[in-house]
């Protein structure tokens, strides 16, 4: 990390102002959702070495869900929507509001209290959300047609929370709203917001021009509309697999939602029209793609191993992108986003070990014999992947951009 540091130029040394934190506040959300993950991950070692003696599962899936992947989503969204609508950005008082009950919820999720945990999160997406209300009543543009999954996401989340809070975790008649809740909750929340921005933002990644970035207008054209529906219309059916899913028709449910992200992405962000060599960052797009569709299809094939096999599309998919897009905007707001475009061996490196990680935590499912031993090497690796790539980005979340 000081190596890193070492390196800045005089140009980049400026110093953030407590305001920045207010105009950027994924300089605040994004290290502690980056710790958050290594402490949800970090449960298994521990419980398989005797220090955490309560089964991680649902901890470890909701310190993941809402506090790595949601610590990321409402760092990015609440740098970008304010400039989308050409709207004032959040206020000092709402962005460290809106962390201290983000930080009250992992810490509930990971000393174990669930319920806790799941109404402060509830808080969070309300208070969130009333955040963006009054910028969008007075915004001067419209956000890009993509983002109607945005919606569609919080909404999701936020369904998955209140059906947590009012089902208690037993009885068999209540399976499909615990099945529903998870699938609302941990693929819904991080799934549709990645449809719904990769159109405006990942084509930048392969020097293509995006087809959701319309000109400044209050009132939306028909070629926004007709994006929009479409992303409503993804949503929707996306949303109507996990209604299967919870009805136990698992193949036909991951079959389905495969075709459904397949012929979306193949639409609105047609990486194979895009440069076949590119740097680390491209690359790590393109594979965290293949891993979310493979995932899903591996599911479709072999449904008994749906728990393991969707690690490919959550450690392989939603994680790589997340860490590649974060890495980007923080460079981005640092003055430093030529560093992107030279020495990046970092990236392969810190990629490669989170998938390392993923494939090692997978075989423990296939070898019960050794699950344990596996789940243990698979979070460390992982971990140490996302150390590193911690030590060569956070460091700029205290640089200022010198334009």
């Amino acid at each position: 990390m000081f190596l890193v540091s070492a390196q800045l130029s005089p140009m980049t040394r400026s110093r953030i102002s407590p305001q920045d934190f207010a105009r950027e506040p994924f300089r605040a959300f994004f290290p502690i959702a980056a710790l958050a993950g290594i402490s949800g991950v970090a449960l298994w070692p521990l419980h398989f070495w005797g220090l955490v003696q309560w089964y991680p599962g649902q901890i470890h899936a909701r310190v993941m869900a809402y506090g790595l992947f949601g610590g990321f989503i409402f760092g990015f969204l609440g740098t970008a929507m304010p400039r989308m609508l050409s709207a004032q950005p959040l206020r000092l008082a709402e962005v460290f509001g809106l962390l201290a009950v983000y930080l009250g919820m992992v810490v509930s999720f990971l000393v174990g209290n669930i319920f806790a945990g799941d109404a402060l999160l509830v808080l969070l997406l309300c208070g969130f959300g009333a955040c963006l209300a009054g910028r969008l009543r007075n915004r001067k543009d419209t956000p890009p047609p993509g983002f109607v999954l945005v919606g569609f996401a919080f909404l999701s989340v936020i369904s998955g929370a209140i059906i947590s809070l009012l089902q208690p975790e037993s009885g068999e008649s209540n399976l499909f709203w615990l099945h529903l809740q998870r699938l609302l909750s941990y693929q819904g929340f991080i799934l549709l917001p990645i449809l719904g921005i990769g159109p405006f933002i990942l084509p930048r990644f392969f020097g293509l021009e995006s087809s959701h970035d319309f000109p400044t207008t209050l009132v939306p054209v028909p070629g926004w509309t007709r994006k929009a529906i479409l992303a409503a219309a993804t949503g929707i059916m996306i949303i109507a697999t996990f209604l299967l899913e919870a009805s136990t028709w698992y193949r036909t449910a991951y079959g389905t939602r495969f075709l459904i992200i397949l012929g979306y992405l193949w639409i609105e962000m047609p990486f194979h029209r895009g440069p076949r060599l590119g740097n680390a960052l491209g690359a790590s797009i393109r594979s965290s793609f293949l891993s979310i569709l493979a995932g899903f299809l591996a599911i479709s094939l072999f449904p008994a191993y749906r728990v393991a096999l969707l690690h490919i599309t959550l450690v392989g998919g939603f994680a790589v992108i997340t860490f590649i897009v974060a890495t980007r905007v923080v460079f981005g707001h640092s003055g430093n986003i030529h560093k992107l475009k030279s020495r990046t061996g970092w990236v392969w490196v810190s990629v490669a070990a989170m998938l390392l990680g993923m494939a090692t935590r997978i075989s423990g499912d296939f070898w019960p014999e050794i699950m344990a031993t596996h789940y243990n090497y698979g979070a460390l690796v992982w971990i140490a992947g996302v150390l590193l790539w911690a030590a060569y980005v956070l460091p700029y979340v205290l640089r200022a951009d010198p334009e």
